[in-house]
């Protein structure tokens, strides 16, 4: 009897013991309702609100690196402060002024003067902090301030490589221009959200369980450029639109064999961390592949190739130079009027005879010519991974305003226009067997731990691997024939100038011209291809006087650099 009556006090203990505690946790239930769903009277008096708005985390942009694993372009944290000075006392004033001053480097009297502002609801103090200084004025808690930190770029190189790379805006942070505009999806990641109890400036004080996601940070692109060649291509640029007065200028590099972009330097230029310190915005512009001009002479072993393609003429052939030559009606003379007499294919290419180039134009025909020609891949995007590429234009049998003449201007660089990205993609597949390959410039997208490669991209066959050797020769001879200020010691090269009127209102300007060099070495076995080109030079006229020094100057350090041994003959 005694047992039972124990029995029966042990189960009453832990009822009562069961219903305290479901007590508890059926407070503990309404005290989180509350927080979490209800507003109430302590969230308020702090100057808190609940909010089931979602809060967006933003993501790091990825970086962008060079072929050496160098970061040219990365992301930091940098802060921007605001103050609303009607929520402070005079007294308040009084002792926070000298602290912002020295935090934020500023004279006392100028932030006086902000906190004076008595009726403002929000006046910025200072924008893009560093992360240290953000941290100070974080440890200070002040009252009545906004500090907000935020993901901003920085560039190690200053503005080396800026056309390629682009900007982002400081408002809107949208890309602009460049890798940053091209690959802007890739680079900005995702960002993630949040719910849950904030201050009256929308700072995060309590989060709830259910409404956090993280943000996805954005992947890292590892280029083809390399750093030290793009320094070198940009400072050779710099020296020569100083030393021949031009007003703009490129120096593009690519590896013969794949399309890797090495480098591609572009002037007048800017610095992308002040990208709003320009004199226009034309600056921003890269023109290697978004501005068009006429190529002049450097088109000419274009149209030989075409002309040995289809076996018109052959290398050891040569013609009867007169001086002039009718095409549709249009007389073409070589410059300065010369007349060579007879002349072989080298001679062609390095006196720069524009008559043997509308003469092979006409051996080939409309038909043929074009055919060829546009294989190259002119009228036409290459396809490089950067934003705002242009296609230029070429008229062609069947498009309006399509004359015999343009085949005899056509042969020799007039009456098109190209990109300087397209030139180099020709050349290129000069040098590489006949092959057109796609420039491109982003190596590898990497995320995390994965890693996807890009691998070299064939376009087209354009010509055949014997018609490439032959024109490889072709060109080679001429550099020693007549082009000597574009020869490397010790090395042997291919290459042609080229010196284009430009146009202007219709008509060719007497004066202003385009003086280039493009080529590609060592020979045999081409490794690299390099333009060279400057804008309206005002000492010197020719190509091959203007640009081939700087193209020799290039080669000799991409030697160099990448230890390629001398060729001889």
């Amino acid at each position: 009897m005694e047992s039972a009556l124990q029995e029966a006090g042990y189960r009453r203990r832990i009822l009562w013991l069961a219903a305290v505690l479901a007590a508890i946790g059926l407070l503990l239930l309404t005290q989180l309702v509350r927080w979490q769903v209800l507003p109430h009277e302590e969230i308020i008096t702090l100057g808190l609100t609940q909010s089931d708005r979602p809060h967006p985390i933003p993501a790091a942009r990825g970086a962008i690196l060079d072929a050496t694993g160098h970061y040219l372009v990365a992301s930091t944290v940098r802060y921007r402060v605001g103050v609303t000075p009607r929520l402070l006392g005079d007294k308040q004033k009084e002792e926070l002024a000298p602290q912002l001053a020295a935090v934020l480097g500023k004279p006392v009297e100028e932030i006086k003067e902000i906190l004076a502002q008595n009726q403002a609801e929000y006046v910025p103090l200072a924008n893009r902090l560093p992360a240290a200084v953000g941290l100070q004025l974080e440890d200070l808690r002040l009252p009545a301030f906004k500090l907000e930190a935020f993901y901003d770029r920085v560039y190690p190189d200053d503005g080396l490589a800026a056309s390629v790379l682009g900007f982002i805006g400081l408002e809107k942070h949208e890309a602009y221009y460049g890798l940053e505009q091209r690959y802007d999806s890739i680079l900005r990641g995702k960002d993630g959200v949040w719910r849950g109890v904030v201050t009256l400036w929308s700072d995060p004080l309590l989060v709830s369980l259910s409404g956090y996601q993280p943000a996805e940070d954005g992947a890292d692109l590892v280029l083809t450029l390399d750093r030290n060649v793009q320094y070198t291509a940009e400072q050779m640029l710099r020296e020569g639109m100083a030393e021949n007065k031009a007003s703009a200028g490129n120096i593009l590099v690519m590896d013969a064999q794949t399309g890797a972009i090495l480098a591609m330097a572009n002037a007048p230029s800017y610095r992308p961390g002040e990208y709003w310190r320009v004199d226009s915005s034309d600056q921003y512009i890269n023109t290697a592949i978004s501005a068009v001009y006429e190529p002049g002479s450097v088109f000419k072993p274009l149209t030989l190739a075409a002309g040995l393609e289809a076996r018109v003429i052959r290398p050891t052939d040569t013609y009867d130079d007169r001086g002039e030559i009718i095409v549709g009606n249009q007389h073409i003379y070589n410059s300065g009027k010369r007349v060579p007499g007879r002349a072989t294919m080298t001679e062609l290419l390095a006196y720069s005879y524009n008559v043997g180039a509308a003469h092979v134009a006409t051996l080939l025909g409309p038909t043929r010519f074009y055919e060829i020609i546009r294989r190259f891949g002119f009228a036409e995007v290459t396809g490089i991974d950067l934003a705002l590429e242009v296609p230029g234009w070429m008229r062609w049998p069947g498009h309006p305003g399509w004359h015999m003449s343009d085949l005899g201007t056509n042969s020799y660089g007039q009456g098109l226009a190209v990109t300087p990205i397209q030139v180099v993609a020709a050349y290129g597949a000069l040098a590489n067997g006949g092959i057109l390959m796609r420039p491109y410039i982003v190596a590898e997208i990497r995320r995390g731990d994965r890693v996807e490669k890009r691998a070299p991209q064939a376009v087209r066959r354009v010509i055949s691997a014997e018609t490439s050797q032959q024109i490889t020769q072709l060109m080679a001879d001429a550099v020693e024939l007549g082009l000597k200020k574009a020869m490397v010691p010790g090395y042997r090269v291919a290459g042609k100038s080229g010196t284009a009127e430009i146009v202007e209102q219709e008509s060719y300007q007497s004066r202003d011209i385009i003086a280039s060099f493009v080529g590609f070495g060592p020979v045999p076995n081409p490794r690299f291809v390099v333009l060279v080109k400057y804008d309206k030079p005002r000492e010197g006229y020719w190509g091959e006087e203007v640009a081939a020094p700087a193209f020799s100057r290039m080669m000799k350090f991409l030697f160099d650099y990448y230890g390629v041994s001398p060729s001889g003959r």
